[in-house]
């Protein structure tokens, strides 16, 4: 019984070329592509490999893109050191980012001389959205699609670094809503969802895009002021969210009035961390509860200042 004799090196270098799902491709010493797969050339719109045969990246992709591939060419080529999983974005035509994931290994000839590298390129754009739906779901409450406490903090000590370094001031908000709870016992907790998706709504419309509104629990919202000249500034928002939230609301066929109690804190004046500044704006919502709630209380260095009361 005789063995079939197995296909040769040429044949099997054709056939990964021509079907293979990734983008393969040879470049020489000056980067100009010598062989490309055919799902290469397909992905740049050609039928034949051989037109892009003497091309750069610069030529395909534009001089933003080109250039930054071309120096790490370069770098492989010169240190004779591969790069291995290299995250890639490009901007298409069509306005979409093209994510990739790339590996260049180093091309020898016999002697052991670098001649030019192969490049290997898949599309990784559904791991890639899987990664951004997994990050936002890790950062967001899953209820109102606010920011959640992990990313306020983030947020928070982004802040402070920024704040320290140009002497700048910011203030924190901190609410809740008043007699939440009731909402709750009377409609049910189904209702007090659509009311908290509702007040994350008008809490985001009251403040500037540059500002952060999260919900860190509960009925509990903090709203981070980037910057504050004054406290009146800090006065001024905290009112425009008492009007905002004391409008009545419609959810689900149901009139309802809500109230909130906002406690403030100020960067330098009432701390210089992210811990402190959140609980003493808690500690003058607190003392906003305390006095009977839908109404704002200012920290002071040393002591809260009771801000206005909205009448009814």
């Amino acid at each position: 019984m005789s063995l079939r004799k197995p296909p040769n090196d040429l044949f099997l270098f054709h056939a990964l070329m021509e079907s293979t799902a990734d983008s393969i491709y040879f470049k020489d010493r000056q980067c100009r592509l010598l062989r490309v797969s055919r799902m290469m050339a397909q992905s740049l719109g050609s039928s034949d490999p051989a037109e892009l045969i003497g091309k750069t990246d610069i030529d395909l992709y534009g001089e933003a893109f080109g250039e930054g591939t071309r120096l790490d060419d370069l770098r492989v080529m010169e240190t004779g050191r591969p790069v291995i999983g290299l995250v890639e974005r490009r901007l298409l035509d069509n306005g979409r980012m093209n994510w990739t994931l790339t590996t260049k290994l180093p091309l020898h000839d016999e002697a052991g001389n670098v001649v030019g590298l192969v490049g290997i390129t898949r599309e990784i754009n559904e791991i890639r959205q899987a990664e951004v739906v997994l990050q936002h779901l890790a950062t967001h409450d899953a209820l109102t699609d606010l920011p959640n406490r992990f990313l306020m903090m983030d947020r928070l000590g982004q802040l402070l670094a920024r704040a320290k370094r140009s002497g700048t001031a910011f203030a924190v908000l901190f609410m809740d809503i008043d007699r939440f709870k009731d909402v709750n016992d009377s409609h049910g907790h189904e209702f007090g969802d659509l009311l908290l998706r509702a007040v994350a709504q008008r809490l985001t419309k009251s403040v500037r895009q540059s500002d952060t509104v999260a919900r860190i629990g509960g009925d509990e919202f903090v709203i981070i002021l980037e910057t504050v000249h004054q406290g009146a500034d800090a006065d001024t928002v905290a009112l425009k969210v008492l009007h905002a939230i004391a409008r009545p609301f419609t959810l689900d066929r149901h009139r309802v009035k809500a109230t909130v109690s906002i406690g403030v804190s100020f960067y330098p004046e009432n701390g210089e961390d992210a811990d402190t500044l959140v609980r003493a704006a808690d500690y003058a919502m607190y003392l906003a509860k305390k006095e009977g709630g839908n109404r704002h209380v200012t920290c002071l260095p040393g002591m809260p200042r009771s801000g206005e009361v909205l009448g009814n």
